[in-house]
């Protein structure tokens, strides 16, 4: 006797699969289906929106480059996040409502590191990357965690990991980001297209040990103010 056999003289009392419940089975596995979906889209938006760290996905793997085996997109993927993280963070920064009353105090006393980080970003969407950098170290240096983080970010850009993560973990750039948890990277392109317009207020001057210097003229703390409320 084959277990067919028996099978077949078993005497099995099936209950009939009504049509309703076939539609709430259907309704409950179309509401696991969208949970799951649902679970999902919010943990690539969590990722997309946080803030670049040496434990995000890319920058895990351009670190480990040397060591370990990559694809030839390892390096692209974290230079644009690193890159489109910076660009969010300077909107951020020339964006807020202090940023021209900061601008005027570190013209008055060039020590104030507030003002020296708004005006570095100001630098870095202008596209003077060389002097944007020189004034986040001295940012940095006055205690500024956003300019640290800033540096982290310009790091990871120019390939020089190894300082990156010395700026972000021993220059208070993963205090920035703590502290930032809920202001997430959301580069619009906007203040990119402002910044550009103020490039008539920046001067620029020689400086017999670290060259040409980038400073702020007169009249970019108005415009910046200006600006800001244009974009509001």
């Amino acid at each position: 006797m084959t277990f067919a056999d028996v099978l077949a003289g078993l005497e099995l009392e099936v209950p009939p699969y009504t049509l309703a419940q076939q539609e709430a089975d259907e309704r409950q596995m179309h509401l696991l289906i969208g949970a799951a979906v649902l679970q999902r889209e919010v943990a690539e938006n969590l990722q997309v929106r946080s803030w670049l760290v040496p434990a995000s996905p890319e920058c895990t793997a351009l670190l480990l480059e040397e060591e370990t085996p990559t694809g030839a997109g390892t390096r692209a993927n974290a230079h644009e996040r690193a890159s489109d993280d910076l660009a969010a963070l300077c909107e951020l920064i020339i964006q807020r409502s202090d940023a021209e009353e900061n601008l005027v105090r570190f013209m008055e006393a060039p020590g104030e590191s507030q003002g020296a980080l708004v005006f570095a970003c100001l630098l870095q969407l202008c596209g003077y990357v060389r002097n944007a950098r020189f004034w986040w170290h001295f940012a940095a240096g006055a205690g500024s965690t956003a300019a640290a983080y800033c540096l982290f970010l310009d790091g990871l850009l120019y390939d020089q990991a190894e300082e990156a993560v010395h700026c972000y973990e021993s220059l208070g750039g993963a205090d920035f980001v703590h502290d930032h948890l809920e202001d997430p990277p959301r580069h619009s392109g906007t203040a990119l297209g402002i910044s550009r317009e103020l490039d008539q207020h920046i001067e620029q001057v020689s400086h017999e040990d670290f060259g040409v210097i980038a400073l702020p003229g007169p009249g970019l703390p108005a415009n910046v103010g200006r600006r800001q409320t244009s974009i509001r």
